[in-house]
């Protein structure tokens, strides 16, 4: 990865925050895949700009805003990981949930290819082979 592959996943992460999804969109390339964690326990990725969309349109059924707050983006040989939270607000609940976050991704000709949520933060760390 290169700082430049850094600053695309950071321009994605900044077009979510602001609520430019279709901006986040565009960060990925057509044929990305996409892993958030409930996706993993359920057997399935969003793959493509199509499934991203699904992702917004599932993703806010059930929360009424997501923030993605990244501190952190250590760049790998073939991946990057990022750490931060996630803040969001229960759509039904209005309850305030406050998590940590820790992905994987990978950029490829200056779009985002692949993305993997993680549990904790070794997970990731040892998914894209920076946990030595």
């Amino acid at each position: 990865m290169t700082q430049e592959d850094v600053e695309t996943a950071r321009a994605a992460f900044e077009a979510w925050n602001r609520g430019d999804y279709e901006a986040w969109i565009e960060a990925f390339g057509e044929e990305a895949e996409f892993f958030p964690m409930r996706a993993q326990l359920e057997g399935r990725s969003y793959q493509g700009h199509d499934g991203l969309r699904r992702f917004i349109d599932e993703m806010f059924e059930e929360w009424e805003q997501v923030r993605f707050e990244v501190d952190e983006i250590r760049e790998g040989g073939r991946y990057l990981a990022a750490f931060g939270r996630v803040r969001a607000r229960g759509r039904a609940s209005g309850v305030d949930v406050d998590v940590p976050l820790a992905l994987v991704g990978a950029v490829r000709n200056s779009k985002i290819a692949y993305v993997r949520f993680y549990a904790d933060r070794a997970g990731a760390l040892e998914a894209a082979g920076l946990s030595k």
